[in-house]
């Protein structure tokens, strides 16, 4: 019971407005003592300069019947209102001190302008409810605050913080029900719908979200915490879905063992004989395998071959425990993924032991991951996959990636290339070339590709893939891009690879036609000694580039190249006198001297027969 004598003495720990009203008001309990409230109201009343610090007093002059004293302060408190968080006080006060609903919703209104965050804006939710029971209004709180949520990061832990508000507070099954309906299709990762799904408490209802995250997981960890609401819920049949999910993607001999428990607890005996199969061969270690032996004789007892074999790969297992301790420890010390893999092909060796090796790989694999891409660096990570495994899906994406990973056509080949040449899974490693290097040709057709982007092309499909055909129509795509004799010589070495020696001397002699300078002609010649043509070819190509000149002075450099290149004085004779008449004046002496220099005095009968 509280007195005047027992209030007093609280007085001093007062140290604020509201600590004041809130002593005034115990002062107004039984046995009420109202001389004293109003006392101490009267005290303070002036020094208020706050919206807070006048709502509160204003309830004391409200609770003593002076409803004067309580609106003028009202008043005051509307004057010095000027933020969102006083809004909400003076809502208060209109409808406790006031009566007055209309006020306190205009007021709540200002402040849910002024509120942008989720945690303030459930607040102003719930104080809407407790104060004025207004649930129309608290809804439209919550609307902004459910449009909030769409810009946060972790939008699922709001979403069920504003269901939980909502739940609580609001005392409305439907809307919450509404709400959870609306962030389920709004959200889409595995993790965010089994957050949800969980925080409904109720299995019924949540049941097609679990249904949605067992859809879109795709690793044992998520889909490990599914497993546990549905057993919590009691239904296995969605268990045992769950459970052969899991028995595609589980990967390790422990997450294979747990599978294996799930399976005979809902009566499916053939999938548990699976897994304890695909556990036994991914065993890693004696610990492991004395595990798989306790699982065969606790739930297949009957099985005595499985259990021999079991116990009979336990002893090898605990025989090699040295040399596994052994790699082990170096397990421990690896710090670069060259090591690593390294330690992998030892394991796969010394061991013939290729899960464990698989581990090392997968090791590896996660180190190149936290490092920026390069092909340089993944390639023998994939030839290791290739070598010591025999998963086909683990090889696929390890190339896909690559492919996907490198821009560059230099690198870009090197992806085709390891496809291609894979030792131990040569059919997938050319099947995926293949889909690689289509998939480059549709994007230079779609582009502005050259003549080199197709050449460059169409060596990796002759060299990778021996496949002539193709590479002669990426050949024939080059040539229509084609405008100099360095184009073609080119690709006529290209063809001449592929095995068209016909295609490619025809390409030879349009490079020759295009030469349209006497250089132009010594250059051609010289790229094509490089590809070790027959001399015989080299001067048919060569009479065809004297035919393409028109200059006297292209064609004289063209004569001199016949005894630069070939040495042959006598075909140089028979075509100087062949352009002789096309020279006159200066010209002409130069050609004399050209011929002189090249051919001798011996070729120049007038001057024999004048001696």
């Amino acid at each position: 019971m509280a007195t005047r004598d027992t209030l007093s003495a609280k007085e001093a720990s007062c140290n604020s407005p509201e600590e004041w009203a809130a002593l005034a008001h115990e002062a107004l309990t039984e046995p009420a003592d109202a001389e004293y409230a109003k006392k101490l109201v009267d005290d303070i009343a002036g020094d208020c300069q706050f919206t807070k610090d006048l709502v509160a007093v204003a309830t004391v002059y409200k609770a003593l019947g002076d409803d004067a004293q309580a609106a003028e302060l009202m008043q005051q408190a509307e004057d010095y209102c000027m933020s969102g968080e006083e809004q909400i006080a003076l809502a208060e006060g209109k409808f406790k001190v006031l009566g007055d609903k209309a006020g306190a919703i205009a007021a709540y209104e200002q402040a849910l302008k002024e509120t942008a965050n989720v945690a303030p804006l459930l607040g102003l939710a719930k104080t809407v409810l407790t104060v004025i029971g207004d649930k129309d209004f608290a809804k439209k709180i919550y609307a902004k605050a459910e449009a909030k949520v769409e810009t946060v990061a972790a939008r699922a832990a709001e979403y069920v913080k504003l269901a939980q508000a909502a739940s609580a507070d609001l005392g409305d099954p439907d809307y919450v029900t509404e709400l959870y309906a609306r962030a389920a299709t709004k959200l889409s990762a595995p993790a965010d719908l089994l957050l949800l799904a969980n925080s409904m408490n109720d299995p019924a209802r949540a049941k097609p979200l679990y249904t949605k995250v067992l859809e879109g997981s795709s690793d044992v960890q998520s889909l490990a915490k599914l497993l546990e609401a549905a057993q919590a819920a009691n239904d296995a049949d969605f268990v045992k879905l769950i459970l052969e999910k899991m028995a595609g993607l589980a990967t390790t001999t422990p997450e294979l063992l747990s599978l294996t428990d799930g399976f005979m607890a809902v009566g499916d005996k053939a999938n548990a004989s699976k897994t304890l199969d695909a556990a036994e061969d991914k065993v890693t270690s004696a610990d492991e395998m004395q595990k798989v032996v306790d699982a065969t004789g606790r739930h297949f007892p009957e099985d005595a071959a499985r259990l021999e074999r079991a116990k009979q790969k336990l002893e090898k297992r605990i025989a090699n425990q040295a040399r596994y301790v052994e790699f082990q420890t170096l397990e421990n010390a690896l710090s670069s993924v060259k090591a690593t893999l390294h330690l992998a092909d030892r394991v796969a060796v010394e061991l013939a032991d290729p899960f464990y090796a698989a581990k090392l790989l997968d090791r590896a694999e996660k180190m190149l991951a936290e490092e920026p891409f390069q092909f340089s660096r993944t390639q023998p990570l994939i030839v290791a996959v290739d070598k010591h495994t025999d998963d086909t899906a683990w090889l696929t994406r390890l190339l896909d990636e690559s492919a996907a990973k490198t821009t560059d056509f230099i690198w870009f080949k090197e992806v085709a290339h390891t496809a291609a040449h894979l030792p131990h899974h040569t059919e997938l490693g050319r099947e995926k070339a293949r889909a690689y290097l289509k998939d480059w040709e549709a994007r230079l057709k779609g582009g502005q590709a050259g003549v080199y982007d197709y050449t460059k092309l169409a060596q990796a499909v002759i060299t990778d893939l021996g496949d002539a055909t193709w590479g002669n129509a990426l050949l024939n795509d080059a040539r229509a891009c084609a405008k100099d004799h360095y184009a073609l010589a080119h690709i006529g070495h290209l063809n001449a690879q592929a095995g068209d020696a016909a295609g490619a001397e025809a390409l030879y002699l349009q490079a020759a036609a295009l030469c349209t300078s006497g250089e132009a002609a010594l250059q051609l010649l010289d790229r094509l000694k490089s590809y070790e043509l027959p001399e015989a070819q080299l001067r048919k190509i060569y009479e065809a580039c004297g035919k393409a000149l028109t200059s006297p002075a292209d064609k004289l450099r063209w004569v001199e190249g016949i005894t630069e290149c070939f040495r042959d004085k006598a075909w140089a004779a028979q075509a100087y006198g062949a352009i002789e008449s096309q020279f006159t004046g200066a010209d002409k002496m130069r050609f004399h001297q050209s011929r002189m220099s090249r051919v001798g005095d011996e070729f120049y009968p007038y001057r024999r027969h004048a001696a």
